[in-house]
């Protein structure tokens, strides 16, 4: 009787109910050579990879389908090929569906700038998926003192944010190198989004779509047909709730009430002018781009 080497015995702990090598292969986290697909038939090799692919598939489409359009930045290459890239916080959301856990973290190192005005928190670490057995090591992780989302922070505050940001971004970097999302087509959204209220449309835009402002600007520049919303407090001479005003004049356009100052300067009611129109633009014209402004900043973004 031939000898079996080591690698080709399939853990006990991965057979399935007939314990049927077919069956067992099936399992994305059971490591499968040629030898032992070329082994099986033609049909049951085939099986055995599309039930592979199909357990991917499905945990991939639902993974995206947890995310929210503010998740994803869009970028467009100069033939017009548009993909979207996951942000770190959408990366929170899909680590567990996905098996993805980090582990080896390094201490988090601060490198100071040259001109000593900023620095950069550096972490690194290794990572694995327990839905394929893949790992990743050596990945780094990194943010910026002199990032938007740090503005006005200063001492420990700065330095506990920065550290934590960086520890995000390496967890964010290991999940979309495990799991394929650092390009993924907008097609794909689409198809994963299909049947809720999340649309690619609502997605931010970066490299790819002209400048900062460009980008932002399209979002507000269409709003004839949106309903303005209107303040929680004021009313108006009919008795009803007072449409708030649009300010167009503003860095980050938004509704305002005219009346802001006879109520204790609350602007609580106020709506950013892009997250506005991307919730409430009639469906007719759901296909104009509509992009809400976030803080966070990711690699290849330009303003």
């Amino acid at each position: 009787m031939a000898a079996v080497e080591p690698d080709e015995v399939i853990p006990a702990e991965y057979a399935i109910d007939s314990g049927s090598t077919q069956l067992v292969l099936r399992n994305p986290q059971v490591p499968v050579t040629i030898d032992q697909l070329a082994a099986l038939k033609v049909a049951g090799a085939l099986e055995v990879l599309d039930a592979r692919v199909l357990v991917l598939e499905i945990a991939r489409k639902k993974a995206i389908r947890m995310t929210h359009p503010p998740d994803w930045v869009l970028f467009r290459t100069p033939d017009g090929v548009e993909t979207g890239y996951l942000q770190d916080a959408g990366c929170d959301r899909i680590r567990d569906i996905l098996g993805i856990e980090v582990f080896n973290v390094s201490k988090t190192e601060r490198i100071a700038s040259a001109d000593g005005q900023s620095f950069v928190c550096v972490v690194r670490g290794d990572g694995r998926s327990r839905l394929t057995l893949q790992t990743v090591v050596e990945m780094v992780g990194g943010r910026s003192s002199d990032e938007e989302y740090a503005k006005g922070k200063t001492g420990a505050a700065l330095e506990l944010s920065i550290e934590k940001a960086a520890r995000a971004n390496l967890d964010g970097g290991i999940t979309r190198e495990l799991a394929g999302l650092r390009n993924v087509p907008i097609e794909e959204l689409r198809a994963a989004w299909e049947g809720t209220a999340k649309r690619v449309e609502q997605c931010r835009k970066g490299r790819g779509y002209g400048s900062g402002n460009q980008r932002y600007g399209q979002a507000v520049d269409d709003l004839d047909n949106v309903p303005a919303p209107t303040c929680t407090i004021c009313k108006g001479a009919d008795g009803k709730p007072l449409p708030l005003t649009l300010r167009r004049n503003s860095k980050t356009p938004f509704w305002g009430c005219s009346n802001y100052s006879k109520h204790a300067n609350d602007r609580s009611m106020n709506k950013d002018a892009a997250a506005w129109a991307a919730e409430h633009r009639p469906a007719a014209s759901a296909a104009a781009p509509t992009f809400a402004r976030n803080d966070e900043r990711q690699p290849g973004e330009d303003d």
